[in-house]
């Protein structure tokens, strides 16, 4: 995002708009939920009474944990929709930054329109509100066909960005320093929730260029974590400990330290895995990360010698 503010959203608005078009046929969704998709959902979504069937029924904002829907009965007409999202996992914590930050369940719903309707028309999202926006809630409008503003919307300010990621190192180094908590959310709980970010990884056959984003992105935080732990007077051997503690916190997957990194069931890779035929290390921001850490606190690096996307049974990084 740091690298690309204006092409990096339009990108991932496009890539989950095309996972919600495919939602009925994903293998690693249960068969009852797949029948359910293709036999209790509207197949046509122009009235109100058929998007609030769907609204309502679909299961995806709620098992992911990564909001809570309203269908707006009461200001949506034909062909024109609006939807309230509660908590929404990708603004949360990111009040009034400046901007519309939502980038996972707008596009999805407008793909999984795509889907319930066949093809017959290309349905788009865009948000209203925003808590990114100092709105409490978040809201976005799906219709069916373009939508003149959505471009313009999807496009950030580079300084925007910046505020974005200083907001998101000051709560991890209030969790690494001081406990306080990543992020509030009433109902559906403080953890972290990463299966949104795993929508910004696991397309590394989209070319080198993404890779290196995903390699850069990832090494700059490393390095600034790293940075301001020293400057907080923690120890070289806290700090990386702190960091490893904070990744199992979050469920990136199991970590342990010893000679090398070793992670089981690392949340980057599995998406590359199930989605794609490539055979060889690919946790690009998980290298970027460690590589900046370790450059900052040790002035050492790593490298990816393992990975599952490799068929091995863990992603592992040497330490040099």
């Amino acid at each position: 995002m740091l690298w690309d503010p204006r092409g990096f959203p339009k990108m991932i608005y496009e890539l989950n708009k095309e996972d919600g078009a495919n939602v009925e046929n994903l293998v690693y969704f249960p068969w009852y939920f797949r029948l359910m998709i293709k036999v209790l959902m509207p197949k046509h979504l122009s009235k109100v009474e058929d998007m609030k069937k769907l609204v309502n029924r679909w299961p995806m904002a709620t098992s992911e944990r990564s909001g809570l829907m309203e269908y707006l009965e009461d200001i949506s007409k034909t062909d024109e929709h609006y939807i309230r999202l509660y908590e929404n996992s990708d603004c949360s914590g990111l009040e009034n930054v400046g901007t519309t930050i939502a980038s996972h369940i707008p596009p999805m719903f407008a793909g999984c329109c795509n889907s319930m309707e066949t093809g017959e028309r290309d349905w788009n999202a865009i948000e209203t509100k925003c808590i990114g926006l100092g709105d409490p809630y978040c809201e976005f409008k799906v219709v069916p066909g373009e939508i003149d503003e959505l471009s313009n919307s999807l496009e950030k300010d580079s300084l925007v960005v910046e505020r974005i990621h200083e907001r998101l190192i000051e709560r991890l180094i209030g969790f690494l320093l001081n406990g306080k908590s990543l992020v509030e959310r009433p109902k559906l709980g403080s953890d972290v929730h990463l299966h949104v970010a795993c929508h910004a990884m696991g397309f590394p056959h989209l070319g080198e260029r993404y890779r290196m984003a995903q390699r850069m992105g990832g090494a700059r935080s490393g390095k600034i974590i790293g940075e301001r732990l020293i400057e907080a007077g923690i120890k070289e051997d806290e700090a990386i400990k702190r960091v490893t503690d904070f990744m199992n916190y979050c469920k990136v997957g199991t970590v342990t330290m010893g000679e090398t990194i070793r992670i089981k069931e690392n949340c980057e890779s599995i998406r590359t895995k199930l989605f794609t035929h490539i055979k060889e290390p690919s946790c690009y921001f998980t290298t970027g990360f460690l590589n900046g850490l370790f450059a900052a606190v040790k002035n050492k690096h790593v490298r990816e010698i393992k990975c599952i996307v490799a068929d091995d049974p863990y992603c592992e990084w040497e330490i040099y």
